[in-house]
């Protein structure tokens, strides 16, 4: 049996989530709470497994519950309630550790599938908890806890002086040496792999040299290999190399995973220069970007800068400009192909820098053509953007996911010209937003979109749900709020900055549509 706490600030919305979920798991214990307040002081009180929350509450809104909640020793999957259109939210919500997220109106079945995948995660972390101490008293052994560390520390090359010196009483003698840096795509159960691959791995190290091997901290599945070859010269021999190929074939014949193996160059003093040797392994696995796993990569023999600088401007891309301006997706995509290739000409960058480059590019993309897409759906689709594209694991996948993203530039752009009525209605909003503060009229905002002072008329009124006027005034008045609440100027200083000629016309505006005086609204915001 489970404690599952809902909180909304709506009573009826809370009151239906509940009942929903008593109808689908009648033996949980349902709590609720009205925002992140009342949440956290029943959290502390009560054994609660799940928490379903909305974003957007008083007091503490979901996004400060979640942070409040990493403060507490016990775990809970939390799940986010979001609606369309809050996307930015829940991202950060994921960010910050939320387990998945929920699009209101609920639906009873896409609650189930969801409580499902909550039980599933929460069974499974309980039994890894109680095979958890075991498995790294197991895993640690061979090497005492003191020497990992130590051994951690070296390879970052954050050793102190007296370290090394207990460097090398535990390892007298050592000669020339490389890292040889081992990871997994993907591994379930990897706590129960860790020892059994180990052991495996070390004997084949061995037909090569004396080697040293751990796990890094932090950085799981990472295997690291601090290996002395048996021979003399200041590189690994074809035999080595094949004897690691060779390695990334048996793990996928033997244990059905796919892994890369990155070897940085022989330093001739491991215990001064072992640090160089592991960022090159360390950068060598960043190619498998590129590359893919199932891949033995040396860093002396790929061509790549971790530290190339991408940001100045590409050919290609006012051709993906032209290309989204026309509407013309295949023009887009081959345009893409030649700005992909660009960026990666002579040594290839990063994947961080690389990324960062298409997103800007993306981004570029996007604000260009905000006018005809909408602020809200640009705004949507570049928080979208920011959070799948640093994602992207290779670069096959990250090109599908920009042409994606071209594409749906290309397809809201459509949409909108299919309703040109709407896409003037918002340049003139947009014009409005900039120009608010001029004296403007609805015949000169006609004049401007080539329209005749009635017909703008009725099509604003249709496109907005207000006039020209009730809509100017409204933007004026949320103008001066601002104005009002974050500045020290004179009321006659704000009704100036919003478009208003006379301070005491202002005034009386002003407390006609927000009840209270301009001095009366400053002094309930300081309040």
């Amino acid at each position: 049996m489970y404690g599952l706490l809902v909180v909304d600030d709506e009573p009826h919305h809370r009151r239906g989530i509940a009942d929903m979920l008593r109808g689908l798991r009648q033996e949980y214990r349902i709590f609720t709470a009205k925002d992140g307040e009342e949440a956290l002081s029943i959290v502390l009180d009560n054994p609660v497994d799940i928490i379903i929350t909305d974003i957007r509450m008083p007091n503490m809104d979901g996004l400060q519950l979640i942070e409040a909640l990493l403060k507490q020793p016990r775990r809970i999957k939390i799940v986010i309630l979001s609606v369309y259109g809050q996307f930015n939210y829940a991202r950060k919500a994921l960010t910050l550790g939320a387990f998945d997220y929920l699009l209101k109106p609920l639906k009873r079945e896409e609650m189930s599938e969801m409580l499902g995948k909550l039980e599933t995660s929460l069974e499974e972390e309980k039994r890894q908890m109680l095979e958890a101490e075991s498995l790294k008293r197991k895993l640690h052994s061979s090497i005492p806890v003191y020497e990992q560390h130590l051994l951690n520390r070296w390879v970052r090359g954050e050793l102190s002086d007296s370290d090394q010196e207990e460097m090398s009483r535990l390892l007298p003698d050592r000669k020339a040496s490389l890292i040889i840096t081992l990871k997994f795509n993907q591994v379930e159960e990897f706590e129960e792999f860790k020892l059994k691959f180990k052991s495996w791995f070390q004997p084949l190290l061995d037909l090569i040299g004396s080697s040293i091997c751990f796990y890094l901290d932090g950085m799981e599945p990472l295997l690291v290999s601090i290996l002395s070859p048996k021979h003399q010269v200041e590189w690994l021999l074809h035999s080595d190399l094949v004897q690691l190929a060779e390695v990334i074939s048996r793990v996928q014949l033997e244990f059905g995973l796919s892994a890369a193996i990155g070897v940085g160059e022989i330093v001739a003093d491991p215990y001064r220069d072992i640090h160089f040797s592991f960022r090159q392994a360390l950068d060598a696995l960043d190619f498998t970007f590129y590359q893919g796993y199932s891949s033995l990569l040396i860093f002396s023999e790929i061509a790549y800068d971790p530290k190339k600088p991408v940001l100045r401007p590409y050919s290609s891309e006012s051709k993906i400009g032209t290309a989204v301006t026309q509407l013309d997706r295949k023009l887009a995509e081959e345009a893409l192909e030649e700005f992909i290739g660009q960026l990666q000409e002579g040594k290839r960058p990063s994947p961080a820098h690389l990324k960062e480059r298409v997103l800007y590019m993306l981004v570029t993309q996007t604000k260009n053509n905000e006018a005809l897409l909408g602020r809200e759906e640009a705004g949507n689709l570049i928080s979208e953007m920011e959070f799948e594209l640093p994602a992207c694991p290779s670069l096959g996948e990250l090109t599908l996911k920009v042409t994606y993203y071209l594409g749906r530039i290309i397809d809201g752009m459509e949409n909108r010209k299919k309703n040109k009525s709407q896409v003037i209605i918002q340049m003139c909003i947009v014009y409005l937003e900039e120009h608010y503060m001029e004296d403007l009229s609805m015949e000169m905002i006609a004049k401007r979109y080539f329209f005749s002072p009635a017909y703008f008329s009725g099509l604003f009124k249709v496109q907005t749900s207000l006039t020209f006027t009730e809509f100017l005034l409204g933007l004026r008045i949320e103008k001066a709020k601002t104005f009002l609440g974050d500045s020290d100027r004179k009321v006659s200083e704000v009704a100036f900055a919003v478009g208003f000629r006379d301070a005491g016309y202002f005034t009386r505006i002003f407390k006609r549509e927000t009840g209270l005086s301009p001095e009366e609204y400053r002094k309930n915001m300081v309040v």
